[in-house]
């Protein structure tokens, strides 16, 4: 994996106000480019040095970044390889608790391990017909969690794989295995028609949360049963109300959906009561807590084929709303020239990154007025203080 591309940093600004007051964060931007297609899928290591992006892009599937200075580390590809000569374009990646590992899902039929460190590919895990959904690993890093789409006859399915790797000694890399990846737990969709659009671990090991149309579902993984399913979105909304992603606050004890009818909205992660909704007016496409705030951040636009259907105009602004009051408070715009497809807060809340049907990433990192902004201190610690 190589690759030693710096990008050129510009400076954004996100006005946050609520009532009659308002701060001005300026926010650090360093463009990353490498993608020439959409950008589906983005994440940061657990320390934050790091990101990872996926792509449609076919020549260049999935990248690593620095987040210092927006240096491309390598892509994981297979191209020149054996007898192939191109990528599937990847859906999802996730990275390990160690930067060690990461895997790709293919909207193809795999799922792909690769080692952070050397770029090489570790295994494949193939289950076809059907197009990868999801992909992430467990805490533990000893088991990986996948979704697949079903096609034609297929069913959709979580599934669950036990990893046979062992932690590499320092300065060593992971060596590649040549294994029969079974599934230990399969939990197969019971209609042809219901697809599942995104899937991860729950706040252990013992379940997975995962969303069909417009609906959470959670699974016991020692039963291989659904527990607990609840409609979130209204299916009589713009696009049925599908949640397109869905990703816990850091201390999971919340959840935040982000959905084709406009709407993102914060859910309980015990009953999946839905706390507070968030409109956007737009099609949701990505969303993240913020560990440090009260601050739900949120991605996505209308695509090109609904503004020539439609008609209309979209912004592609990144929007920042308040968590508890569901008010919004501001956003960064005019940053993509395409519908904002993923994105995520760092892991320290301090700036975003999103990623764009133009194939372009935006690395944000806010300046130090961000502490003075609407909604930087949340409202439990001071009322704590009080």
């Amino acid at each position: 994996m190589t690759g030693d591309d710096k990008a050129k940093p510009s400076e954004a600004e996100m006005l946050l106000q609520e009532k009659d007051r308002h701060v001005v964060v300026r926010a650090h931007e360093i463009p990353l480019s490498a993608h020439n297609k959409a950008v589906t899928c983005i994440q940061f290591n657990h320390e934050g040095d790091l990101l990872l992006s996926s792509s449609k892009d076919t020549n260049c599937s999935a990248c690593a970044w620095h987040t210092r200075n927006g240096e491309l580390l390598g892509s994981f590809t297979t191209v020149g390889k054996g007898t192939r000569n191109y990528d599937s374009a990847n859906g999802a990646i996730a990275v390990n608790r160690y930067s060690t590992m990461v895997a790709t899902a293919s909207t193809g039929e795999d799922v792909m391990l690769w080692s952070l460190q050397t770029g090489d590919n570790l295994a494949k895990i193939s289950r076809p017909p059907v197009s990868m959904s999801s992909v992430a690993f467990s805490y533990g890093d000893d088991k990986l969690l996948t979704a697949c789409k079903g096609r034609g006859m297929s069913k959709s399915a979580v599934l669950i794989y036990n990893l046979p790797f062992t932690p590499p000694k320092v300065g060593q890399d992971i060596e590649p295995v040549k294994t029969e990846f079974n599934p230990v737990v399969e939990h197969e969709l019971e209609s042809k028609e219901e697809k599942i659009s995104w899937a991860t671990w729950g706040p252990t090991n013992d379940s997975v949360y995962f969303a069909v149309g417009n609906t959470l579902r959670i699974l016991d993984v020692e039963t291989n049963t659904v527990v607990l399913s609840k409609e979130i979105h209204d299916a009589e909304g713009p696009g049925e109300g599908m949640i397109n992603r869905f990703k816990f606050a850091p201390d999971y004890l919340t959840l935040a959906t982000a959905s084709t009818d406009g709407w993102a909205k914060l859910v309980d992660f015990r009953d999946l009561t839905v706390i507070q909704g968030y409109h956007s007016g737009e099609p949701v496409n990505d969303v993240s807590i913020s560990p440090i705030a009260d601050h739900v951040v949120l991605g996505g636009g209308l695509d090109a084929q609904m503004v020539t259907t439609q008609g209309g105009a979209s912004t592609f602004d990144v929007k920042v709303f308040h968590k508890v009051r569901g008010t919004q408070l501001g956003q960064i715009s005019k940053r993509h020239f395409g519908t904002i497809t993923a994105m995520s807060l760092t892991p320290d809340g301090r700036g975003l990154a999103s990623g764009a049907a133009d194939g372009f990433i935006k690395l944000f990192r806010f300046d130090e007025k961000y502490d003075s902004a609407i909604g930087r201190v949340p409202i439990w610690s001071l009322k704590q203080a009080n």
